[in-house]
């Protein structure tokens, strides 16, 4: 009976080492025009930001993603998007539920195993607002879970899951993959760099 555990954890360890990298679920709705030289935007916080002063970290990784994807940031007068900026992170048990996602905005949580030490899951969402009547037009969420309570750790893999394949037509939910970062990578009070996409496939695909 004492090496039975042992025994058991064999098959679970090398299953969690063959998912290296890092995995983002993705959700689009709405439809984003190709970005071109009108596609000017300027960031504006939520009620709540605006209220608690709360900042983006990292707001550079998102500026420069958007910029690869042909989206400037501009002077107010020239936005033709607002784009808002929401992040949080939360317990993996502690459940949320949007009223428009109808069920399917995140995936079902898996078997969680205490002694890995506790899940938590991070999501960002961008919303694009049309200017000049303000209506929302597009909106994305990203969502990475983990066994890290640190949120600005999980944001990189966000705001690239988020942008990889931007807008996203085609399909309503996306599994995002990225190389996981080493400590090479990513150097303490430094600006992460964008990680690597290593595929991007619609939910339904294996």
């Amino acid at each position: 009976m004492k090496t039975l555990l042992p025994i058991c954890l064999l098959p679970l360890l090398g299953a969690l080492a063959g998912c290296a990298g890092v995995t983002t679920e993705v959700s689009a709705t709405g439809g984003l025009p190709g970005a071109g030289a009108a596609a000017v935007y300027r960031f504006v916080p939520t009620p709540a930001q605006a209220e608690g002063g709360e900042i983006l970290p990292y707001p550079a990784l998102l500026r420069d993603g958007l910029a690869q994807r042909g989206f400037e940031a501009g002077a107010p007068e020239a936005a033709r998007y607002l784009v808002s900026v929401a992040w949080a992170t939360r317990p993996a048990e502690v459940k949320v539920v949007a009223a428009d996602c109808g069920g399917e905005c995140a995936p079902a949580e898996g078997p969680s195993f205490p002694w890995f030490g506790r899940p938590y899951v991070h999501t960002l969402t961008l919303r694009f607002f049309a200017l000049p009547d303000g209506g929302e037009v597009y909106k994305v969420s990203a969502v990475k879970r983990d066994r890290n309570a640190d949120a600005k750790a999980a944001l990189p893999y966000l705001v690239a899951g988020a942008l990889a394949r931007l807008p996203y037509a085609g399909a309503p939910q996306w599994r995002v993959k990225l190389k996981s970062a080493t400590g090479a990578d990513a150097q303490a009070g430094e600006a992460p760099a964008m990680p690597q996409v290593l595929s991007v496939s619609p939910a339904d695909q294996p």
